[in-house]
């Protein structure tokens, strides 16, 4: 049984299209469709369908993300920002997250809101681009993400992956995963801001972020417009780290069988563990075909 804050989460199954796609091996992963689209089947149709008529407020930041690129990670670390305390954030992020709740519930919460999502750029509400609020975007290297996506997929069981991970790797570089990819998610990302350099837009690499947390941290407080307090921003960057985050969000996190499933490891490199040299270099490939030209090429291309 799946609960958010310790009360069930259902959704049901009836109103959903529904996809099974198989793996090369012949395993089987299951989706939802939505607008031609791969998603978990973990949402309500209705609920997807409102997004783009969502109310947003001048002072609302918007948190743009693929999946297991850190967003619960960010999501804490812009709150406690905003608020001003290296304290955790007594809410689910889903609380927060377009896919999850409706404009009503949204409106009912104070301001000032960071909004969330793993909906792609260009499906943000239409309102958010007239407000011109300000926008976060995450990036990770795709083969941790797919690592870490494969294990979310398993651990949430709703969509009942039978597959490997070998197996999911390929459908990950067909797109056959949430929102139908990384890849898409991040050159439709690049198209949205070509056509609206007006709006505000932070880059949270990943990577970087782990690497030097405090820099991170100071950095997207400059973002946000707050004074710089490199104390508050020292003991958020020591707050936030996944040991912590790991135990202090126990409870206001999505949990299968009582057991947390979002936080795992908070690693770079674990795709080491995972890969052979075959998919290695069929990464390398496809990473070539799709994001050649793109301003975020070299970040994980085969010379990064």
């Amino acid at each position: 049984m799946s609960s958010i804050e310790g009360q069930a989460h259902n959704v049901d199954e009836d109103e959903m299209d529904i996809k099974m796609e198989t793996d090369k091996f012949g395993k089987t992963i299951k989706y939802m469709m939505f607008r031609g689209r791969h998603h978990i089947p973990a949402f309500v149709p209705s609920i997807l369908e409102q997004i783009e008529n969502v109310s947003m407020r001048p002072d609302d930041i918007y948190l743009c993300a693929f999946p297991r690129t850190g967003t619960h990670w960010v999501f804490e670390m812009g709150n406690m920002l905003l608020g001003g305390k290296a304290e955790t954030i007594q809410q689910f992020k889903g609380k927060l997250q377009l896919e999850l709740v409706d404009d009503e519930r949204l409106s009912k919460l104070p301001s000032p809101r960071l909004v969330n999502t793993h909906f792609r750029l260009s499906d943000a509400p239409l309102a958010m681009k007239e407000k011109k609020c300000k926008v976060i975007y995450n990036l990770r290297d795709p083969r941790d993400v797919a690592v870490s996506l494969y294990h979310a997929y398993i651990d949430l069981k709703v969509s009942e992956c039978e597959c490997s991970f070998e197996g999911f790797w390929y459908l990950f570089l067909e797109g056959k995963v949430e929102v139908d990819g990384l890849f898409h998610h991040w050159l439709d990302a690049e198209e949205f801001l070509k056509k609206n350099p007006d709006i505000p837009v932070y880059l949270n690499i990943y990577e970087e972020t782990l690497k030097n947390p405090l820099v991170a941290v100071q950095s997207l407080s400059d973002f946000l417009g707050l004074p710089r307090n490199d104390e508050l921003c020292q003991a958020i960057a020591d707050k936030c780290h996944i040991s912590h985050m790991r135990k202090d969000k126990d409870k206001y996190s999505f949990q299968v069988h009582g057991e947390n499933v979002l936080y795992r490891k908070g690693i770079v490199g674990d795709w080491k563990n995972y890969f052979t040299d075959q998919m290695l270099d069929d990464y390398y490939q496809v990473y070539e075909e799709k994001m050649a030209g793109s301003r975020f090429y070299n970040l994980y291309g085969r010379n990064a």
